[in-house]
C-alpha cells in the first residue's frame, strides 16, 4: 500500500461533488437572512442561456462563526456557498469575490483542496489580491495544525503492507500445482524417493557425526564445495538424516546450484520441514519459475511463523505480483515487485530521459464528478472514452460568426461525431457500433437503464452528479464520490457477465464458486485501503446496488455484502486516474484538412480560428500497472494521456534518466508547494507522511537549520538557498554537507504538477 514515500489513495470522497443548480439559489438568500448575514452578501449578475440571473453570495470571514438556533445551519450555508461558487465558475469567471466566498466556505467544511483551488482561481484574476493571500495563509495554518498533531503518531505507527494481502489460492491453482510438480520431475529431474530405515549402528553414526562436523567447519570458513562433499559422505551413511540433508541444501545454495538445493529440500518429509526449509524451497521454486508451487511453500512458511517475522509473507506476495503483473510487463523495461511498503515498479534496464516507460489501458472507466477541477462538458464514448467533440463545441461562438464558406469547410472535413445510442435505453452514447456491442456483451446488458426502475434511477443519479430529489423535490446528495457510481456498477456487471459466460462454457446453469472467483480475478490487481467503513454512510446507494444485482437474469444474482461494497468502493478511490483520449475529432479534422490540396486557400484563412488545444472530455479509469506507481515529490516519471491499442489510455515517460534497479515514482501533488504544506496535504488527502528525498532535504522555515536542526536566535532568521528558497542553514558547512547529500539534485530538478488529475 505505501512505498517508503507513499502510495496512492487517489480520488477522495470528502469533497462536495455536485453543482448547485440555479433553481435552488433562493435558499442561499434565505440562509443569509436567517443568519443575519444579508448585509455582508455580495450580488452577482450571471448569464446562462442568454438569461440574466441575480445571485447573492455571503461574504463570511474565515474565522467568524455563524450564530444560529440550529447547529447544522452553518454547514448548510457553507455548503450552499461552495456549491454556488461551483455554479459561478461554470458561467462567469471574473468575480473575485465569488472565489473568496467559495474558498472560505470550503475551508469551514474542511474541503481544503476545494478551498485551495477557489483561491488559486481568484489569484489568476487578481494575482496579488490581499484577502486571498491572507486566506491562503490561514488555510495553510489550518491544514498544518490539523496534521502536525497526527504526524508524530504516524511516525510511531506500525504499517505493514502484508496485513492488507491474502494468501488464498486462485481458482485453477490445484491443476497448476499438479502441472508444476510434473515439470519438476521431467524438466529438472527432481526425484521423489524414500530410503529404508537402517538398524542403529554406533560406528556408522560416529562417522556421520564426524563428517557433519567437518562440513560445518567448512561452512564456517565459507568453503562451500568442501562442505557439500562432507555432507554427501554423511548422507551416504545415513540418507534419512534430514538435518544433514538441510545442511547440504545450504551448501548447494551458496554454490548457486538450484536443482541440487531443491532436491535435498524436496526429500525432507513435510512433517520434518522447518520454516526456513519451506522458505528456501519457495525461493528455489521462484527461480524455476514454478510460481504456484512457490506460493504453496511460502504459505507453509507463513503458517509456521512466530513473532514479527514477515519475510515469508513478503516472499509470498513477491511471488504473487509476478503472477499478476508479469504478463503486463513482458515488453516493458520494468517489473512490479512487492516490498515491506507494498507494490512498487522498478526499472529492469536504464531508461533514457523522455523515453516511454510503459503504457496502460483502463480495465473500467466512467464519468468524473469533480466539477471543481474538470469543468469540461465535452461528451465521450461511454465504452472507450473517445471524444465526441463537435465543431460547434470546438469553435464555440466563432463558428456562427465565421465566413459561411469556412463553416462549410469545417463541416466537410470534421469527422462524424454523432453518437450511436444503446438500442434499448436510447440514452448511453457510443462512438461506434463495435463499442456499443462490446459494452452490451461485457456489462451494459446488466445495468442498462431500460432494464428496470432501479437501473434507470442509477443512471439518473449519475447524470445529476450524485443527487436526486427527495420527497419535497429538493435535490439531495445520495452519492458523494468524485466518480460516477456507474463505475462500481460496471465492475459488478462485468463480474456477473464473465461468471455467466464461464458457466455456459462448462454446461452449468448457475456459476460455481471457482467461476465466480475467476470472474473477479482481473480486479485482484487493485488494492483497497480505507480507514472507515463507507457502506454505513451510503446505505441508500448500497441498497440500490443490491436491488439491481439481486436479479441478473437466468436465475443469477450477485450478493453485495458490506465487505464487498467497502472493498470495491476503496478499489475505485485508491486507483482511479483521470484521463482523456489524446486523439480527438479535432486532430482527425486537421489530418484530413492537411490532405485537402483543393481547399488550401480556405484552409489558410481558417487558421486564425484554430486554438492551441481542443477541450478534453475527462473521464477516469482503473489502470492495473499505473495503480502500482508510488509517490515521491522528486518523481522520475510524468503521466500523460496516451493512445494505447488505438484507444485512450495513459503514457508514463521518464522525466530524467532512470537507472536499472531504480524505483519508478510519480507524484500525486504539485511538488512546488512548501514542504510543510505539501506533507500536510499528502497526509490529509492520501493518508501517508512523505519521506521522499525532496522532503528530506527541504526545510519548513528559516527558524530552524534544515541540516542540523539548530534553532535560530530569537528575532533572527537563517539564510536560505538562493536558488530554491526551500532550505535554510545555520552555517556554510551545513549548506555544503546538505548540497552533497542530495540538495543539489533536488534543487536542480524541475517541479511537477499532480499527475492524478
Amino acid at each position: 500500500m505505501y512505498s517508503s514515500y507513499g502510495t496512492k489513495l487517489k480520488l477522495q470522497t470528502s469533497s462536495i461533488l455536485s453543482s448547485f443548480t440555479l433553481s435552488h439559489l433562493h435558499l442561499l438568500k434565505d440562509l443569509c437572512t436567517l443568519t443575519d448575514q444579508e448585509n455582508n452578501a455580495k450580488e452577482f449578475i450571471v448569464e446562462q442561456n442568454s438569461e440574466k440571473r441575480q445571485i447573492w453570495i455571503p461574504m463570511t470571514k474565515p474565522k467568524s462563526l455563524i450564530k444560529s438556533s440550529h447547529p447544522g445551519t452553518m454547514n448548510v450555508q457553507n455548503l450552499c456557498m461552495l456549491n454556488c461558487w461551483k455554479r459561478i465558475i461554470k458561467i462567469q469567471t471574473d468575480h473575485v469575490d465569488a472565489f473568496i466566498s467559495g474558498g472560505r466556505a470550503a475551508t469551514k467544511l474542511e474541503k481544503y483542496e476545494d478551498a485551495y483551488h477557489c483561491y488559486k482561481a481568484g489569484l489568476k484574476i487578481v494575482p496579488k489580491h490581499k484577502e486571498i493571500i491572507e486566506d491562503l495563509r490561514e488555510l495553510q495554518k489550518i491544514i498544518i495544525k490539523d496534521v502536525e498533531t497526527k504526524a508524530a503518531a504516524y511516525e510511531e505507527r506500525d504499517y505493514n503492507a502484508v496485513d492488507f494481502c491474502t494468501q488464498d489460492p486462485y481458482p485453477g491453482d490445484v491443476d497448476l500445482f499438479k502441472l508444476e510438480v510434473e515439470i519438476l520431475e521431467k524438466k529438472y529431474k527432481i526425484k521423489t524417493e524414500t530410503f529404508p530405515q537402517k538398524p542403529f549402528d554406533n560406528l556408522v553414526q560416529q562417522q556421520v557425526a564426524n563428517a557433519t562436523l567437518a562440513g560445518h567447519n567448512c561452512m564456517q570458513a565459507a568453503k562451500w564445495k568442501e562442505a557439500q562433499k562432507c555432507f554427501t559422505m554423511a548422507l551416504q551413511q545415513d540418507p534419512n538424516n534430514y538435518v544433514v540433508r538441510r545442511l547440504r541444501a545450504d551448501a548447494s545454495n551458496n554454490l548457486d546450484e538450484i536443482t541440487a538445493t531443491f532436491q535435498d529440500l524436496w526429500l525432507i518429509p513435510k512433517m520434518k520441514r522447518t520454516q526456513d526449509t519451506w522458505k528456501l524451497g519457495g525461493k528455489m521454486l521462484m527461480r524455476f519459475d514454478l510460481l504456484v508451487l512457490a506460493e504453496f511453500w511460502f504459505r507453509k512458511a507463513t503458517q509456521m511463523t512466530t513473532g514479527k517475522d514477515d519475510e515469508p509473507k513478503i516472499l509470498f506476495q513477491k511471488c504473487r505480483v509476478i503472477r499478476l503483473y508479469g504478463p503486463l510487463t513482458t515488453d516493458c523495461p520494468i517489473k512490479v515487485d512487492f516490498t515491506e511498503y507494498g507494490r512498487a515498479i522498478y526499472a529492469t534496464e536504464d531508461i533514457p530521459e523522455g523515453e516511454t516507460v510503459f503504457e496502460d489501458s483502463p480495465i473500467v472507466l466512467g464519468k468524473v464528478f469533480d466539477t471543481v477541477h474538470y469543468k469540461t462538458t465535452i461528451q465521450s464514448c461511454d465504452h472507450c472514452a473517445q471524444s465526441l467533440l463537435s465543431p460547434q463545441e470546438y469553435f464555440m461562438e466563432t463558428f456562427s460568426t465565421m465566413e459561411s464558406d469556412l463553416r462549410d469547410l469545417v463541416l466537410k472535413y470534421w469527422p462524424n461525431t454523432k453518437p450511436i445510442y444503446c438500442k434499448n435505453c436510447k440514452f448511453v452514447k457510443y462512438c461506434s457500433n463495435d463499442c456499443r456491442t462490446q459494452s452490451w456483451n461485457t456489462y451494459h446488458k446488466i445495468i442498462c437503464p431500460a432494464r428496470s426502475s432501479a437501473t434507470a434511477r442509477l443512471f439518473k443519479l449519475s447524470e445529476n452528479l450524485g443527487k436526486e430529489p427527495d420527497e419535497t423535490g429538493t435535490m439531495v446528495e445520495v452519492w458523494d464520490g468524485h466518480f460516477s457510481p456507474l463505475i462500481l456498477a460496471r465492475v459488478w456487471a462485468t463480474i456477473v457477465t464473465t461468471a455467466k459466460s464461464l458457466a455456459r462454457e462448462s454446461g452449468d446453469i448457475i456459476p460455481t464458486k471457482d467461476q465466480w472467483a475467476m470472474a473477479k480475478s482481473p480486479y485482484r490487481k487493485f488494492i483497497a485501503y480505507g480507514n472507515i467503513s463507507v457502506e454505513k454512510d451510503q446505505k441508500e446507494i448500497k441498497a440500490l446496488f443490491r436491488e439491481i444485482f439481486s436479479d441478473c437474469g437466468d436465475g443469477v444474482s450477485y450478493e453485495i455484502t458490506d465487505a464487498e461494497y467497502n472493498g470495491r468502493y476503496y478499489q475505485a478511490v485508491c486507483n482511479l486516474q483521470v484521463f482523456s483520449s489524446p486523439w480527438t475529432p479535432y486532430h482527425k479534422f486537421l489530418e484530413e484538412l492537411g490532405r485537402a490540396e483543393e481547399d488550401e486557400d480556405r484552409t489558410l484563412r481558417l487558421l486564425k480560428y484554430l486554438k492551441e488545444k481542443p477541450p478534453a472530455s475527462n473521464v477516469c479509469g482503473m489502470f492495473p500497472l499505473h495503480a502500482c506507481l508510488n509517490h515521491s515529490c522528486l518523481n522520475n516519471v510524468e503521466v500523460s494521456d496516451g493512445m494505447v491499442h488505438g484507444k485512450g489510455g495513459v503514457t508514463v515517460r521518464a522525466k530524467r534518466t532512470i537507472q536499472k534497479g531504480e524505483e519508478i515514482f510519480t507524484t500525486y501533488i504539485d511538488t512546488a508547494m512548501p514542504r510543510k504544506l505539501r506533507r500536510a496535504w499528502l497526509y490529509k488527502s492520501f493518508n501517508f507522511w512523505c519521506r521522499c528525498p525532496r522532503c528530506q532535504v527541504e526545510g519548513d522555515d528559516a527558524d530552524v537549520c534544515t541540516k542540523c536542526g539548530k534553532k535560530a536566535p530569537e528575532g533572527k532568521k537563517f539564510p536560505g538557498c538562493g536558488k530554491c528558497m526551500k532550505a535554510w542553514y545555520c552555517s556554510v558547512a551545513c549548506q555544503k554537507i546538505a548540497w552533497k547529500l542530495g540538495h543539489k539534485l533536488v534543487c536542480s530538478t524541475e517541479h511537477s504538477k499532480t499527475s492524478y488529475g
